[in-house]
């Protein structure tokens, strides 16, 4: 799954967090599937954020 199929706010903000970042790139591609299903379904940038820190702390986000 390319960068073309993800929100830009998504990848902007993750661009901030590594730890965020790096858990995204160890998820297999279902998993990465459902949160730029997620990221799509975000409607305000406090939502993104929050996305995006559960993201970091990967235990908290499934």
């Amino acid at each position: 799954m390319g960068n073309s199929n993800m929100p830009m706010g998504f990848t902007f903000s993750m661009s901030a967090n590594e730890k965020a970042m790096n858990n995204f790139a160890r998820m297999n591609e279902e998993e990465r599937a459902r949160v730029i299903e997620k990221a799509r379904n975000v409607s305000s940038k406090h939502e993104m954020e929050k996305l995006i820190q559960d993201l970091g702390e990967r235990d908290k986000f499934f």
